[in-house]
């Protein structure tokens, strides 16, 4: 049995087939290609467990982490399994975007924790919350889905995940002022369309987190 890939290179798609494996899953396959067929593609990947964010790509559409993703029901199809790029994002070549811009507009609003000076205790509850927030691998794919993210002016799910993260939590100096961030960050733009909390791999549900945030 063999899986058909159909790969997006720029301005083309190429095919491979793949003899296929048990237990093989997508970003196998793709490491097969680039040793056996094709030195030149270009993809991420580091962990191989579902847990950097690295290699996700859009599988059929879809945006999903490849190194969890198994490739036997995709060897099953008669059709080719298309592998594109995330949407939202410079493409660098083949597979890889460049998400760069996600990491300069973090660095700008300090997005992460100005500790206190004095030790806060957590309540069980709001730990769980933090926690869960605390989930996301920055793998882009919730920003890859958002039909706003073509907007660039709009910081995303990814970015107001993160917020939410720091607001929620009285250990950070500046909590206070993260929904005033998440609004000059467009936030009010969010179409509540969920289609984010449905790309997240990790089920952290921004498109939830920002409706906390409107609340708030």
């Amino acid at each position: 049995m063999k899986l058909k890939l159909s790969i997006r290179r720029q301005d083309r798609f190429e095919t491979f087939e793949v003899p296929y494996k048990e237990g093989m899953t997508l970003l196998d396959a793709l490491k097969y290609i680039k040793e056996y067929i094709d030195p030149s593609l270009a993809f991420r990947q580091f962990c191989g467990a579902g847990i950097c964010g690295t290699c996700a790509v859009n599988v059929n559409g879809f945006p999903k982490l490849i190194c969890k993703e198994q490739a036997l029901s995709y060897a099953l199809e008669e059709s080719p399994t298309v592998l594109e790029p995330l949407n939202n994002a410079e493409i660098v070549k083949d597979l890889v975007i460049d998400t760069s811009n996600m990491s300069h507009r973090i660095k700008a609003y300090k997005a992460w924790i100005t500790p206190v000076e004095n030790n806060l205790k957590i309540n069980q509850e709001l730990s769980k919350k933090i926690e869960e927030a605390s989930d996301c691998i920055l793998c882009y794919a919730c920003q890859s889905f958002c039909p706003e993210v073509t907007d660039k002016d709009y910081a995303g799910p990814l970015f107001f995940a993160k917020l939410y993260r720091l607001f929620v939590d009285p250990r950070d100096r500046e909590h206070d002022i993260r929904l005033l961030e998440a609004k000059d960050t467009l936030i009010l733009h969010c179409l509540s369309c969920n289609k984010c909390n449905n790309a997240c791999p990790k089920e952290v549900k921004p498109a939830t987190l920002i409706r906390e945030l409107l609340d708030s």
